[in-house]
């Protein structure tokens, strides 16, 4: 069955564009399992909550390897099974996010230890689509903002989005037939419609 993954900056639009797909998936008849990284699992909300604690702040490579940890029980007891008893996956969030948010904005160079780790964390289950909700940094800026009522994240106000906007462009430019940029800067309707004509073909 397949499996698909969404990927974008905060404030992109990946929940609600994720609750479309999987509704208009099981109305053509389809099971699915919706997941979300790193809460997918077993060791997803304790990874959550060390990740997001207000008096840590971890170095990217840390976040990478806890993420990763969170992920090898995700795909072995979560997603795994799911594709095995013939229902989609969708997962908001995957192997991308951790490269983005993680190897891409880091100030050492994590490229070989994402490798590393992702050949052993992942093995070959990989998306056979991944959907990279795309929107300018502004527009994303203000989602967020009215989502808190005017009151930003601490933890997104730190984050450098121009250049986690930029890898995952980059991935999509490096793996054109899984991953597919879709423009997010539009209403949920049209973006919606650009992820159906995506995911049709594989119904």
């Amino acid at each position: 069955m397949p499996f698909v993954s969404i990927e974008g900056i905060d404030g992109s639009g990946k929940t609600e564009q994720i609750g479309l797909l999987v509704e208009r998936l099981r109305s053509a008849g389809r099971a699915v399992l919706q997941t979300k990284e790193p809460d997918g699992g077993r060791l997803g909300a304790e990874v959550r909550a060390i990740l997001t604690h207000p008096d840590r702040r971890l170095a990217p490579a840390e976040q990478l390897l806890l993420i990763s940890a969170a992920r090898y029980d995700h795909v072995r007891s979560v997603i795994r099974p799911a594709l095995a008893d013939g229902r989609w996956v969708v997962s908001d969030r995957f192997i991308d996010s951790t490269y983005a948010f993680q190897v891409a904005v880091s100030d050492i160079d994590l490229r070989q230890l994402f490798r590393s780790v992702r050949d052993v964390v992942v093995e070959t289950t990989f998306p056979d689509v991944t959907i990279i909700l795309d929107l300018p940094l502004e527009v994303a800026r203000g989602r967020r903002t009215r989502r808190r009522d005017g009151v930003l994240d601490p933890e997104e106000a730190t984050r450098d989005f121009n250049t986690i906007r930029a890898a995952l462009i980059a991935v999509a430019h490096e793996e054109p037939e899984r991953c597919h940029v879709v423009d997010a800067d539009q209403s949920p309707d049209a973006v919606a419609r650009d992820i159906w004509r995506l995911i049709e073909p594989m119904l």
